[in-house]
């Protein structure tokens, strides 16, 4: 067996041979020099324009200092909530639902809330104004907070909310166009379901929806689309999904243990209406919905994200109805970008921000 030797300056001797890995020098760094090696990591680093933090008392937006505290329970035991909404043509597209749903996943996690709805809506829409961004996505987390390493939120020294401005989420790499080309997806079998109670909760733990797009991906697939024991779809691994069959009828599975999907909700009032009034459909349904009924449908569509229309055209390796993007996913998705661009719809759904200039 090795054993190895380690100096009061971090080198390291073996008596067999050298591990080929390196390791970080295990120096110790003052103030000073861990705040420039964090610089000099960070330079250049784009993405992300302003992040608010309510334990800071301010916004920064020098990435370098974008932080949130190791001992905050959200980082080491996953107790923090989430969400997300859309920055539109500089409005804030829906965020009075989300904010609904962040307050309904913090109640289902116990997360003491000091802020009123109108307090955390206000919050996000300092932030979006300082990060000058007229476009992106917005994030936002409450958390039990700071103090300690043990499991008991009782230790935690106030609860914290954190709020960052990010670039628009983008899947066009490399020439592909998501309403052209479409998804190819693939089952997700192996990896557990969440529990009906974390589904249920946008929680900072998303290990198994990462495990989920992991075992996507080895099938050739990036979102996954999860099929349970029964045969019925679930959702995918961020994105709710709707198949459309070949006489006009658009389902998609109950929210019951899966998430309540903001995206997918608006998705349905729009094909409820314009769609089934246009003749695109004729009825539209949310109930159980089995593999094998999606497979032979017309259409398979994902969903979230506020804006994002996922046409899937191929799933395990064979086409979904003619193997292209459909014209249910294009006015779907052609209805949504007007909305959000034109700011067309319920005034509730966009808030003007205002910026400083």
């Amino acid at each position: 067996m090795a054993l190895r030797t380690v100096s009061g300056d971090g080198d390291t001797a073996t008596s067999s041979e050298p591990s080929t890995t390196p390791r970080p020098a295990q120096r110790i760094l003052s103030a000073t020099e861990a705040v420039e090696r964090m610089a000099a990591k960070r330079q250049g680093k784009r993405g992300c324009y302003a992040m608010f933090s309510s334990y800071l008392g301010g916004v920064v937006t020098d990435p370098m200092v974008m932080t949130v505290p190791l001992d905050d329970h959200m980082v080491h035991r996953g107790h923090g909530v989430f969400d997300t909404c859309s920055l539109v043509n500089g409005r804030l597209y829906r965020l009075g639902i989300h904010i609904d749903r962040l307050l309904a996943s913090a109640a289902g996690a116990r997360l003491e809330v000091p802020w009123s709805r109108d307090e955390l809506i206000a919050m996000v829409a300092d932030t979006a104004a300082s990060s000058s961004a007229r476009d992106g996505i917005v994030r936002y987390w409450l958390t039990a907070g700071p103090g300690g390493f043990s499991f008991m939120p009782a230790e935690c020294e106030e609860p914290c909310f954190y709020c960052v401005v990010l670039d628009p989420m983008s899947f066009g790499a490399g020439g592909f166009d998501p309403m052209r080309d479409g998804f190819r997806e693939a089952t997700v079998r192996d990896t557990p379901m969440k529990p009906p109670l974390l589904a249920q909760i946008k929680s900072n733990n998303y290990l198994l929806n990462v495990l989920t797009h992991l075992e996507a991906a080895d099938g050739g697939g990036t979102f996954g689309i999860i099929v349970d024991d029964d045969g019925f779809i679930a959702e995918a691994c961020v994105l709710n999904v709707c198949s459309v069959s070949h006489d006009g009828v658009l389902v998609t599975p109950p929210f019951q243990g899966i998430l309540h999907g903001t995206t997918m909700r608006r998705l349905l009032d729009l094909a409820r209406g314009a769609l089934c009034e246009d003749g695109l459909l004729r009825d539209v349904q949310q109930r159980p919905l089995r593999a094998d009924e999606a497979r032979a449908g017309a259409e398979l569509i994902m969903s979230g994200g506020d804006t994002h229309v996922f046409p899937v055209v191929e799933w395990d390796g064979a086409p979904i109805g003619d193997g292209t993007v459909g014209p249910v996913a294009k006015r779907l998705h052609e209805l949504i970008e007007a909305e959000t661009t034109a700011g067309d719809g319920a005034p509730e759904d966009f808030i003007e921000v205002q910026y400083p200039y």
